[in-house]
């Protein structure tokens, strides 16, 4: 049986997005950055705010990312109160929604010694281990921070990408099964690439200058045989 599911991706909305003109679709998916320092009363407007949202969607899928400390600090309670509001927080986990096997993860190289960063000096062991729990299956792979040289250039230039080689090299072992791969984190390299075969997309919604939320949201169709 096809699936054919129409997907509207967001991401680094820092509890600011609550005039963005959302589309409608199938699936409503956030890349993380949902707050801006991650405390419970944020985290409770984030939740309430993907809430309203669900009338127009049959799902919505939610990771946290480097500004959510709180979810962080407590990952169940942080699950349950997005589930309140009928969202799905993954945390390093799999799940099949819509008939798509989806895999979120919030982790990216060290960065400002925020919320999930990997060490800066174990030579990527811990990075390696975390992709490696990426189920070889995976249609839809959703993760805060780029995989290096994709859409991860930071507003100093070509020499200021900051993406994960290890994500590169997990999701490049997934090629071939693997679709889309949706993140966000720079919020300047926000925008979309093909490349081998997988849509890559970078959906941070607060540009860089002033987290404005004026990037909007990015739509695509996922189809699967």
């Amino acid at each position: 049986m096809m699936t054919d599911m129409h997907c509207v991706a967001i991401s680094d909305t820092h509890n600011r997005a609550e005039r963005v003109a959302i589309p409608d679709g199938d699936v409503l998916l956030h890349a993380g950055d949902l707050t801006m320092q991650g405390s419970r009363p944020e985290l409770e407007r984030a939740a309430r705010w993907l809430g309203t949202l669900q009338g127009r969607f049959r799902a919505i899928v939610a990771i946290p990312g480097n500004h959510d400390f709180g979810i962080e600090s407590d990952p169940e309670g942080s699950r349950a109160l997005f589930a309140e509001h009928g969202v799905l927080l993954l945390i390093d986990e799999p799940a099949v929604v819509e008939g798509v096997n989806v895999y979120g993860s919030p982790w990216q190289p060290w960065f400002f010694d925020w919320a999930y960063n990997f060490p800066q000096d174990d030579g990527g062991a811990q990075a390696r281990a975390t992709w490696a729990k990426i189920p070889p299956d995976t249609d839809l792979l959703l993760t805060h921070g780029p995989p290096h040289g994709i859409l991860d250039q930071t507003f100093g230039g070509e020499d200021t990408r900051v993406g994960c080689p290890w994500l590169l090299e997990a999701v490049r072992e997934r090629a071939g099964r693997l679709k889309v791969h949706l993140f966000g984190h720079i919020h300047e390299a926000y925008g979309r690439l093909q490349r081998d075969g997988i849509l890559f997309i970078n959906a941070a919604t607060c540009d860089r200058e002033r987290y404005a939320p004026v990037q909007p949201p990015i739509e695509f169709d996922l189809t699967l045989p």
